[in-house]
């Protein structure tokens, strides 16, 4: 397992699939301003995101795409793919070193979402 179990509602996704899971390789949870530190939801964003528009857009996300995970979840129904998660929201509790997120399950939220910033890590937990 790459990393934590992700659950993503974001459907206007190209790495979104069916079951609310994300195909993605890699996911990025950032702060939704750059240089300010996130102290809620809303404060963070899944800049991973790619917007599904047609055959041409998707292309485009084509490199981080988790062939076996979406393979195995196409073909194998119930298997999940697991991306892995690079963190920089430091102020979350479960960021670690390194950029990890150390959720056992982390929760994507933004349905019918134009841009990243319409998305957010629904797991964050501010530290302290």
């Amino acid at each position: 397992m790459a990393g934590p179990q992700v659950k993503c509602v974001v459907n206007t996704c190209t790495h979104w699939l069916k079951g609310d899971l994300c195909g993605a390789q890699n996911i990025d949870i950032t702060h939704e301003e750059e240089g300010r530190m996130a102290q809620n939801v809303e404060h963070t964003q899944c800049k991973t995101f790619h917007q599904r528009r047609g055959l041409a857009n998707t292309l485009g996300s084509l490199d981080n795409v988790n062939w076996g995970g979406v393979l195995a979840n196409t073909f194998l129904p119930g298997t999940e793919p697991y991306p892995s998660v690079t963190c920089i929201v430091n102020s979350c509790q479960y960021w670690k070193e390194g950029n990890k997120c150390s959720a056992e399950k982390i929760d994507i939220v933004g349905m019918n979402a134009d841009e990243c910033q319409d998305t957010n890590c629904y797991t964050f937990k501010l530290k302290g």
